[in-house]
């Protein structure tokens, strides 16, 4: 069997362990957000204690790829039964604009005899956002970390000149800001935390979360053109060209709101040539990437499907936590 097949490790078993309902009142705490809330925290204590101006905090990604995840090693398997048979494929291109990836594919699929592994442990009972437990970590973690804002960012960026912004501090609707900036803000991807140091002393730490998209406006114009329509360019504002610049749309800005576009310009006069040198690195091996994958176009691999059916029986769910958090 060739050495880069894909494995699927499917189980039958007759037992329940245990049922989880799923919990849908209000004062649950969304998981989603207290990972984004822990990973922003981390990342503000790499700085608890410098002197900041504006920078970025942690790495900024210059298309350099991840290493290769390491090979799962698999327990020893007895195969009762194998049925094996060629299968055409047709699967998702390794990049947008790339042909799809096509091919023949060996599928061996082993009935296997249980090869008794451990249980995975079971989910932790969901806790109350009121519950003193909870809270008091909460008010631990205020105290040793210093406050972070989440900055949920839509950017249109034109001709790569200009950007169209929205901006939703934390999330918050009700103080969305639209504002036009003369900076590209594809160099704004490849980070997420970043701080700038205010004016009063102390230092405004965020974690940018952007979805970004871009356009072309010759492009569009003579797309539209081919289709008889005429192209609806916004009125973009006159901005200068030799420094970080930007104008608010709204007539009454939210102050917060507007601070983090200031804060946003501020950290680009400061790290702007990293970041478009970053931006140049990704965009580069995006290309080379791409014209790999066209000279080279990659394979289906084969699969190896491992089922059985469990003989052991599984363990009791875990208890509930009592009052003094043991089980």
């Amino acid at each position: 069997m060739a050495s880069n097949n894909r494995y699927f490790l499917f189980l039958l078993t007759s037992t329940v362990a245990g049922t989880y309902p799923m919990v849908s009142s209000m004062k649950t705490i969304p998981l989603m957000l207290i990972a984004v809330a822990v990973v922003a925290m981390a990342a503000s204590a790499h700085s608890q204690e410098e002197d900041a101006t504006a920078r970025i905090i942690g790495p900024l990604a210059n298309g350099t790829p991840s290493p290769p995840a390491l090979k799962p090693v698999l327990p020893p398997f007895k195969a009762t039964s194998t049925v094996v048979r060629r299968i055409d494929v047709v699967e998702s291109p390794p990049m947008a604009g790339l042909p799809p990836v096509t091919g023949t594919i060996t599928q061996t699929v082993h009935l296997v005899e249980d090869p008794q592994l451990p249980d995975p442990p079971p989910p932790l009972p969901p806790v109350s956002a009121d519950d003193p437990r909870v809270l008091a970590r909460l008010a631990e973690m205020s105290g040793k970390y210093r406050k972070i804002q989440i900055l949920f960012l839509s950017a249109t960026v034109y001709d790569h000149s200009r950007s169209l912004l929205r901006c939703y501090p934390n999330g918050n609707a009700e103080k969305k800001i639209t504002v036009w900036s003369n900076l590209d803000f594809n160099h704004f991807c490849g980070f997420s935390n970043f701080e700038v140091k205010a004016a009063e002393g102390g230092v405004r730490q965020y974690a940018l979360i952007m979805g970004i998209g871009n356009e072309d406006t010759q492009k569009r114009a003579a797309f539209l053109a081919k289709h008889n329509v005429e192209y609806d360019l916004p009125q973009i504002p006159e901005l200068p060209a030799d420094k970080p610049a930007y104008v608010i749309e709204d007539a009454a800005p939210d102050a917060g709101a507007a601070q983090l576009i200031a804060d946003l310009h501020d950290l680009y006069q400061v790290e702007g040539p990293r970041m478009a040198l970053a931006y140049a690195e990704r965009t580069k091996a995006e290309a080379e990437r791409r014209a790999f994958l066209l000279a080279h176009p990659p394979k289906p691999e084969d699969v190896t499907v491992l089922f059985w059916e469990r003989t052991q029986p599984a363990k009791p769910a875990r208890p509930a936590l009592t009052e003094g958090g043991d089980q």
